[in-house]
């Protein structure tokens, strides 16, 4: 059997394409999911007990169901209620929630490791309390999660192709339809499976970059 790229150039196009929304799609639920984390992370160990409860048991569930379960949950079963939410905007809710689940986690250890005598130096110089959150506790934070942030923005990337799913055109949709068209299944993901690692290596580099570039200090 020969192999023959030849036939996927007319659709090479649309393959770019769905890679473009597997960035944005991985980029708006980093984005969106990292801010919620922080808001789940402060009520976790926050002094309303009722609060923290309620943030633990959705980190756990989040983090020990599987997103595809969480996403067929969104797009089909709030159908039977007759709620209908696009492919779209039901991949990005679930990639949300569920990022915001573990980005939680990240923040947790990010926080923990800011020395408590930095806080109380803060404190004392007559900070105000959302001045050394910000200041004092974030950065430094930010600063220790940041490799495991870009990891998860990867996983991310990589997790939104379950969208493919629910019939979004994503990446690994149009490589299936693709597939369909030409009858070249080898070649087909084999140039998928190029675009996702080229992908993922330059988000990585641009990422690290940005992380010595914006933690210098």
């Amino acid at each position: 059997m020969k192999f023959y790229f030849g036939d996927l150039l007319p659709y090479i196009g649309e393959m770019f394409a769905g890679l473009g929304l597997n960035v944005l799609l991985a980029l708006v639920s980093m984005v969106i999911g990292a801010l919620g984390g922080i808001l789940l992370y402060l009520g976790k160990t926050g002094k309303h007990r009722t609060v923290s409860l309620v943030c633990r048991a959705y980190i756990e569930v989040m983090r020990n169901t599987p997103l595809l379960v969480q996403l067929y949950l969104i797009y089909f079963g709030l159908a039977q209620f007759g709620i209908d939410i696009s492919a779209l905007a039901s991949t990005l809710i679930a990639m949300i929630f569920n990022n915001a689940a573990y980005t939680a986690e990240i923040f947790r250890a990010g926080f923990l490791s800011v020395p408590h005598g930095q806080i109380e130096a803060g404190q004392a110089l007559g900070m105000h309390p959302a001045q050394v959150f910000t200041l004092v506790e974030l950065k430094p934070a930010l600063k220790s999660a940041f490799p495991a942030l870009i990891n998860q923005y990867i996983m991310l990337f990589l997790f939104s192709s379950v969208a493919s799913i629910i019939a979004l055109p994503e990446l690994t949709y149009v490589a299936m339809n693709t597939s369909s068209m030409t009858a070249r299944t080898f070649e087909v993901y084999l140039v998928t499976g190029a675009m996702y690692y080229i992908a993922c290596v330059a988000m990585i580099a641009g990422l690290r970059l940005f992380e010595k570039k914006a933690f210098c200090w």
